[in-house]
């Protein structure tokens, strides 16, 4: 049998809902940092965008249906635009309610 962490040994006595430990941070050195294959490789994909915007133009034209036709309309609009905001509907005889605020505290 594999034997758990310290932490995932407090995670189970908490019980079920609470699967993190209160006050430890689940990734307390952050992001990691890019290395720089990664950082190639994003510089060669954002020099290959022209291209790409010519791809999903051609396909937008010249397609062979009209899904595929309205899906590369959609992208070209969405990377120059981006996506529409979706609404939130609810019921307007119960409109929603703010039950806890966030308070941002900088320190020195």
């Amino acid at each position: 049998m594999a034997q758990i962490s310290e932490r995932s040994a407090k995670i189970k006595k908490g019980g079920a809902g609470k699967p993190f430990v209160k006050g430890v941070t689940g990734n307390p050195g952050g992001r990691p940092k890019r290395t720089p294959e990664e950082l190639d490789l994003v510089a060669a994909c954002k020099a290959k965008t022209p291209a790409a915007l010519i791809v999903i133009e051609n396909i937008m034209k010249n397609g062979e249906n009209e899904r595929n036709k309205l899906a590369a309309a959609t992208a070209i609009i969405d990377r120059a635009y981006g996506k529409p905001t979706q609404p939130i509907a609810g019921d307007p005889d119960r409109p929603l309610q703010v039950i806890g605020t966030i308070r941002l505290v900088r320190t020195a």
